[in-house]
């Protein structure tokens, strides 16, 4: 993808029924900002650091918004996020389109790295094509 396209906040699903908790994104490409945030309603990032975050947020008064701020780093090619535990239960994460930046252009692609977890009589993963997320998603709508 281009310097265009981005990946809006979400959780990677079927993490510890399909897959192991574990997940390594490693960055190819152009450099783009890798961002998690804590799951609104769910989280805040009091609960994961005793620092007042309040001004890294863009904003000036503590609003109830800081506490689910995103929080981003810009990721460069080989770089690797490790996610472990129960990060996709309480942070969803984002990568951003470019900044209009000269360094941030070009093509990136993210490799992710999980492992398939065996979900009984040899099945791991996802499984077959048509019985995944989207699939199911499309049934709903038919």
């Amino acid at each position: 993808p281009d310097g265009e396209a981005a990946c809006k906040f979400h959780t990677d699903p079927e993490h510890g029924s399909h897959w192991h908790r574990t997940t390594c994104v490693v960055s190819c490409g152009s450099p783009r900002k890798f961002a998690f945030r804590p799951i609104p309603d769910k989280n805040k990032w009091s609960e994961w650091d005793d620092v007042d975050c309040s001004a890294n947020s863009g904003s000036s008064g503590g609003t109830n918004d800081d506490a689910t701020a995103p929080a981003a780093v810009r990721l460069f090619p080989g770089d690797v996020v490790l996610m472990t535990d129960d990060c996709n239960d309480v942070f969803h994460h984002a990568v951003y389109a470019d900044e209009g930046n000269c360094d941030d252009t070009g093509s990136r692609v993210s490799l992710v790295l999980k492992r398939a977890l065996d979900r009984g009589g040899g099945q791991r993963g996802h499984g077959l094509a048509g019985e995944g997320r989207r699939a199911r998603r499309r049934q709903r709508r038919e």
